[in-house]
């Protein structure tokens, strides 16, 4: 039967970013908030010009819009401006960047401090982030990132779990998720059906 728990997401923390060859996630920076957008195709079928059946299945793609003050390298390696032909320290973005997949993760808390762990395995920085200054704000202004996340080769764009008893047991995901997501920490023992 269904549990009888409702959680509403409140606030985000601990947003890490993961790129291939990182050996674990790091925090991205101090986050402001994040909205994700999943997309969905809809298909109906009609019969005598009454539609008679509408199913909706999702596609593993969607949009997340993050913000954030980000870590300087950090952004700068998402978005392709670091150059091997330049002096330590200076970066550039032009033709030659090219934005770079990761994973990206994160804690959310409910109202009451309750946990969820929330999972995007493939991402990639859409936009370089638009840039304003202005002199004389009382407060720093933070990053705006759109970010396209795309589906895994398991076809999932997005994994999450409740850190409450009865939802998510396994301590081993608990620790691991915000620091090494993969779909082997989450997978259901010998199930090798991708």
């Amino acid at each position: 039967m269904y549990k009888e728990r409702v959680y509403s997401e409140f606030e985000v923390t601990k947003v890490g970013i993961q790129f291939d060859k990182d050996e674990k996630s790091t925090v991205f920076g101090c986050t402001g908030s994040m909205t994700e957008t999943m997309e969905q195709i809809k298909r109906t079928k009609k019969c005598e010009g009454v539609i008679a059946k509408t199913t909706t299945k999702g596609t593993g793609n969607g949009t997340i819009k993050l913000s954030i003050h980000a870590k300087y390298d950090l952004l700068c390696k998402a978005i392709g401006m670091d150059r091997e032909n330049l002096k330590e320290g200076v970066k550039a973005y032009g033709k030659n960047s090219i934005h770079e997949e990761f994973k990206l993760t994160c804690e959310v808390h409910d109202e009451d401090n309750l946990n969820k762990l929330k999972a995007y395995p493939k991402c990639i920085i859409t936009n370089k982030p638009e840039i304003t200054i202005t002199n004389g704000e009382e407060e720093v202004g933070e990053t705006e990132l759109e970010i396209a996340v795309m589906p895994d080769e398991h076809g999932e764009g997005v994994y999450e779990a409740i850190c409450d008893t009865g939802y998510l047991e396994d301590e081993t995901i608990i620790e691991s998720w915000l620091s090494n997501f993969t779909y082997e920490l989450v997978k259901k023992e010998g199930n090798d059906i991708a």
